[in-house]
């Protein structure tokens, strides 16, 4: 991985595969970095596609947040990086979460950038404010991460998904070591978003994938996202909030098939 510089901001990213395949843009969630893909880059690679993925402004090794941040500027930011380091286009490109929501919000800014959309359990907004997700921007900026993680966890990757007790360790430590300031910042961009308002003009294809036991997105929840988007092809799967994290195998069962055909 190295870093660049793209709209005014250092991002660490990466290419992976084969020179030539078929341009994909992996978006991670809240709180993760671009190695939450780490499992899945074997089988995405051999499937033919080359790979763009970066650490969010304010995620893992990527210049932290300093002042106003929105949505905006996370599309910029990879918009920008596209550019800078002569990614293919339009790129397939495929979130999850919060990532879910900024590939949605992507899509909708940069739609010539843009060949097929996945989102699994989007977090597009939580119009007026949210109560929980400002709650845990000023205790992070105030406390820290670590008295965060163990409530945030029993939502996102409940006990039922960590059948791996060194994978679940290990992502937990990587997500107490984000930046407070950066992570209050992202919480605030998701409470501050609003992208229902962009859903009916999406023209790629689509698939919208929610999760059974997801608590945050509830499947209910993420098929009316999917219901919204024209044209939009919506599966409900046995998974929780992170698909590609928790249930790795499943998502490249589900992904993999539906980008190739």
């Amino acid at each position: 991985m190295a870093w660049i510089e793209a709209n005014g901001v250092t991002l660490h990213y990466s290419l992976d595969g084969p020179e030539g395949g078929k341009p994909l843009v992996l978006v991670h969630e809240l709180g993760g970095t671009s190695y939450s893909w780490e499992p899945l880059m074997e089988r995405i690679t051999a499937a033919g596609h080359r790979v763009l993925r970066c650490d969010w402004r304010g995620s893992g090794l990527s210049e932290k947040i300093v002042g106003p941040f929105s949505v905006d500027d996370m599309c910029a930011d990879l918009a920008a990086l596209m550019d800078v380091v002569g990614f293919g286009q339009p790129a397939d490109v495929v979130g999850t979460a919060l990532g879910g929501g900024v590939a949605i919000a992507f899509a909708a800014r940069y739609p010539a950038k843009v060949g097929k959309l996945v989102v699994s359990s989007p977090a597009t907004g939580s119009p007026g404010g949210n109560e929980r997700i400002m709650t845990r921007a000023a205790g992070v900026k105030k406390d820290g991460m670590r008295p965060f993680a163990d409530p945030s966890f029993a939502l996102s990757y409940p006990e039922k998904y960590r059948t791996d007790a060194a994978t679940y360790a290990e992502y937990r430590n990587r997500w107490i070591c984000n930046d407070p300031a950066s992570f209050a910042a992202h919480n605030m961009m998701l409470a501050g978003m609003d992208e229902s308002v962009n859903f009916g003009k999406l023209s790629c294809p689509t698939l919208v994938i929610s999760g059974v036991d997801d608590p945050l997105r509830t499947p209910a929840a993420v098929k009316e996202i999917a219901d919204a988007i024209p044209g939009a092809e919506y599966r409900e799967l046995n998974a929780g909030h992170f698909l590609p994290v928790t249930s790795p195998d499943l998502w490249a069962e589900t992904v993999l098939p539906w980008l190739a055909g």
